[in-house]
């Protein structure tokens, strides 16, 4: 059967990926697909010339031939080419199954990233009694509302009545009870929520983008904390910029392949 077009660079290919064959049984392989005439179909190279080529011992390439017959990468038939010498056939048919089979095996493992990994559908109800707290590692997914950092409940109560302004202020004319007289300033909670809010928008913006991608795992490694917050600064100055912050300084640092 004549090959198809791509057939010997095929051959080439899984000659050089098996790891059926040893070196020298790889070396003879190659060169018995060199010595293939498309033309003519003509691949009947004599042993000697095969063993001087290589460098090998002849009995070296008479045992390679068997064993890249008995593997079916080559069929032979004794003395059948000119000179009495045997004709080696390649065949382009494994070599075409072997290459399905390879793409098979990269495509299925690039969508390792189209669905996120996630956790069981039933849930626990409740923490445990015996539950401690832990601190959040990953660097491109922070929860906010987890974070140690934040203040407490009774601290952010206390913030909000001296953002709004509390009956102890309220008699003595401070600039708290008047905002019109300063200017409005956002308490420590609205900055927070907006904040919170921005961080989500990028993360929710950079997984849509790139969570079906082999990059995504990438730029989840390459993003650190200051990155993070240069993106969410970004993001609160104008929606859609957080992600493209990153993206620009991933390239500048020439993480993105």
């Amino acid at each position: 059967m004549p090959p198809q077009p791509n057939d010997i660079l095929l051959a080439f290919k899984h000659i050089a990926l098996s790891d059926q064959l040893n070196g020298a049984e790889k070396q003879f392989a190659a060169f018995l697909v060199d010595s293939y005439n498309r033309r003519t179909g003509r691949c009947d190279p004599s042993e000697e010339t095969a063993a001087h080529i290589l460098r090998k011992h002849k009995r070296t390439i008479i045992r390679a031939g068997n064993r890249l017959c008995s593997l079916k990468f080559f069929s032979k038939r004794r003395h059948g080419g000119n000179n009495h010498c045997n004709h080696y056939q390649p065949n382009w048919q494994m070599f075409r199954e072997l290459e399905r089979a390879y793409k098979e095996r990269r495509s299925e493992y690039a969508r390792r990233f189209e669905r996120p990994t996630l956790s069981p559908s039933e849930c626990q109800l409740r923490h445990s009694r015996d539950d401690n707290p832990v601190t959040q590692t990953s660097p491109i997914n922070n929860i906010l509302l987890t974070s140690p950092h934040l203040p407490s409940n009774q601290q952010r109560g206390s913030g909000d009545r001296e953002g709004l302004g509390n009956e102890s202020k309220a008699g003595s004319g401070s600039s708290s009870s008047n905002p019109g007289a300063q200017g409005f300033k956002p308490s420590w909670s609205s900055q927070k929520a907006a904040g919170a809010a921005a961080l989500r928008r990028w993360n929710g913006d950079l997984l849509d983008r790139f969570r079906s991608t082999p990059v995504y795992a990438v730029i989840v490694e390459a993003v650190d904390q200051e990155l993070q917050d240069a993106a969410t600064a970004a993001e609160l100055k104008r929606r859609g910029a957080g992600v493209d912050h990153i993206l620009r300084e991933l390239e500048l640092r020439n993480v993105l392949p």
